[in-house]
């Protein structure tokens, strides 16, 4: 026969494995969470900027100003970005799967030349990000 603090021990471990198993919500707490998608907003329209900044150099001298007004600081496009979010708000239906692929997409547009962009049509890995086309 087990003993009563055996049986307690028991008890416990038992409690203490259905509460980590009921847990929901990916590995990353709800900051870290919200910091993964200020940071993909800022690297895209960081890209964005650089990809601007390359294809106005590519125009003819007299095209680039009026070309120009279409064209914000990283401050501003962040500040556009700012109601936007890569994830959903319902912190516990994030997966882990879908940060991941937000941080593989987050690499691939580190390391893309915006040359090769244009020419795929986009980073398939972020394309990923919205299989609906949004």
């Amino acid at each position: 026969m087990l003993s009563v603090i055996q049986m307690k021990f028991i008890s416990i471990l038992v409690f203490s494995v259905f509460i980590l198993s009921c847990r929901k919500g990916p590995s990353l707490s709800k900051e870290e969470v919200k910091g993964l998608s200020q940071n993909y907003i800022k690297e895209l329209c960081k890209k964005n900027l650089e990809c601007s900044a390359q294809y106005l150099e590519s125009l003819p001298t007299g095209e680039q100003n009026a070309a120009k007004s279409g064209f914000s600081s990283l401050d501003q496009c962040m500040a556009e970005q700012s109601n936007q979010s890569i994830l959903t708000d319902d912190y516990e239906k994030i997966t882990d799967q879908q940060i991941e692929k937000i941080k593989r997409c987050m690499d691939d547009l580190l390391k893309t030349p915006c040359s090769e962009m244009e020419q795929a049509g986009g980073i398939p890995s972020c394309r990923d990000l919205f299989p609906d086309g949004g």
